[in-house]
């Protein structure tokens, strides 16, 4: 973990929460603001087509900048990184909500999603830096678990308001509100440790989003343009040869973005790899779910806004019992557990398009968060572990990443088998295709190192006289601290 340059002078959990304050102000506004979207489109007079930008092209730039902010925290201090980061995103929030047009708002909306890239690794190195070793699955449980539940909580307070107002409200909230954030994470954000004689590889990094944004651009525009477009085919090959120039690049590079020999772990890369495979039906489900309801079961927006809202909510429970569940079972077993429950819900949600079962569907859009929320911290706290104190923002970037890259795929391969007057039985058939490359993500995912669950230690004998050779002294005197696995934790920790 980066180490503290001085003593915090807040509590972890004081730490913790202006961390998250960051974290959640990057993401609450996704869910109301694609609800938002026809609105929106009305008021700037722009095409349907064109308004879906405001949620593609910010996703796409946070996937891509991600890693770049995630190593400028490794290098120069994860506090620094933050402050910078959350003031920048700050401002072009409120300057969002003075868009005159369609163009101006997707720019602000990419500069300021670009600018809070920082906001999630270094926040979540941050509060790595001041919780113990054996907290991390937790530490990263709580992560998670403030990513999912705020866009709920979006949905929940923004809604109502730009129905009272407009959506420009949402975005001034969000500037705002995280403007007052800013000062209580320069006031309680301890500094991490920053790198001397080490620079910056601009050339890879440049590279590096050049290369993924192309592959994700391209599959974004498949769903429009078609597979066989020649444009996008072109593209995509030009982003995948632009990875394997990245991979040379930093083999070659005194200092790189990441070193090759750290992704060629088991424990990088096999977390990385099932992010692609996880993530992508999870958020095609999401997707494809929302377009079942209103096509076969012919719901409006707000029904289909409260059939799907649990399933952020059990991706918060899970993502918060996470820590508890691998000291208990085994961090294997958790991950392995969690991805299947992924893939029996897309299942159950298919069988409830052929039942018309609204109760199929709820469940298994419940079980679809639970799932997703329970296995990713554990699959973050063993790359995290990996890839050291010295890669963790740029380590946790690139999961971030590859995640968005399923999801893209995901999203934009499977919802390319629907027609506008697609069956219940069609939409079943695409919810299997999506479970069963689910199980790709669950051999993957499972195929990583974890750490075994804990059993307890026999108790200690008690010594026959007071000069009984069982004691040992240097351990009577020792002021370590207690092994991982004799740490008692719950649910509520931290």
């Amino acid at each position: 973990m980066p180490a503290v340059d001085t003593a915090p002078r807040f509590s972890p959990r004081t730490i913790q929460t202006v961390a998250l304050i960051g974290v959640a102000s990057s993401s609450f506004p996704i869910t109301v603001l694609s609800a938002a979207l026809p609105d929106i489109a009305k008021d700037l007079g722009t095409s349907n087509s064109t308004i879906t930008w405001v949620i593609a092209a910010p996703l796409l730039a946070f996937a891509v900048f991600t890693p770049m902010a995630g190593k400028l925290g490794d290098l120069h201090g994860h506090r620094r990184v933050f402050l910078v980061g959350f003031s920048l995103a700050a401002v072009l929030s409120v300057g969002t909500s003075f868009a005159p047009n369609v163009g101006t708002l997707i720019a602000m909306r990419v500069l300021a999603q670009s600018a809070s890239a920082s906001t999630g690794p270094s926040a979540l190195a941050i509060m790595m830096s001041v919780f113990p070793e054996e907290k991390r699955t937790s530490v990263a449980g709580t992560w998670s678990a403030v990513l999912a539940a705020s866009p709920a909580i979006g949905v929940v307070l923004g809604g109502p308001l730009i129905d009272l107002t407009s959506w420009r409200i949402l975005f001034l909230i969000q500037g705002v509100g995280s403007a007052v954030a800013v000062l209580f994470a320069y006031r309680v954000l301890p500094a991490t440790e920053r790198r001397s004689g080490v620079s910056f590889d601009l050339k890879g990094g440049l590279v590096l989003a050049a290369s993924v944004g192309a592959i994700l651009i391209s599959i974004n525009r498949a769903a429009v343009l078609g597979w066989g477009n020649p444009m996008l085919a072109a593209v995509i090959v030009v982003g995948v040869l632009g990875l394997g120039l990245f991979i040379r690049m930093e083999r070659l590079t005194e200092h790189p973005l990441v070193a090759t020999s750290v992704l060629r772990e088991r424990n990088v890369s096999l977390p990385l790899l099932s992010q692609i495979f996880i993530n992508g039906p999870y958020m095609a489900g999401l997707v494809i779910t929302a377009l079942m309801l209103g096509t076969v079961f012919e719901f409006d927006t707000t029904r289909i806004s409260l059939l799907i809202l649990p399933r952020p909510i059990a991706f918060a429970a899970g993502a918060w019992l996470a820590g508890w569940a691998v000291l208990k079972f085994g961090g294997r077993a958790v991950v392995v557990t969690g991805t299947t429950l992924v893939a029996i819900a897309l299942a159950l949600i298919g069988r409830g398009a052929v039942d018309h079962s609204v109760w199929l569907v709820l469940i298994g859009a419940t079980l679809a968060g639970t799932g997703s929320g329970i296995s990713r911290p554990p699959i973050i706290a063993v790359l995290t572990s990996a890839v050291g104190e010295e890669n963790m923002g740029v380590g946790t970037g690139m999961l971030n990443m590859t995640g968005q890259i399923g999801a893209a795929a995901g999203i934009s391969i499977l919802s390319g088998l629907i027609t506008n007057n697609s069956s219940a039985d069609r939409y079943y058939t695409i919810l299997a295709i999506a479970a069963a490359v689910s199980v790709l993500g669950i051999v993957t995912a499972g195929w990583a190192v974890y750490p075994k669950k804990l059993r307890p230690e026999p108790p200690t004998p008690l010594p026959a006289s007071p000069y009984s050779a069982s004691i040992n002294p240097q351990r009577l005197h020792s002021t370590e601290s207690a092994p991982a696995d004799r740490i008692p934790t719950d649910p509520s920790e931290p």
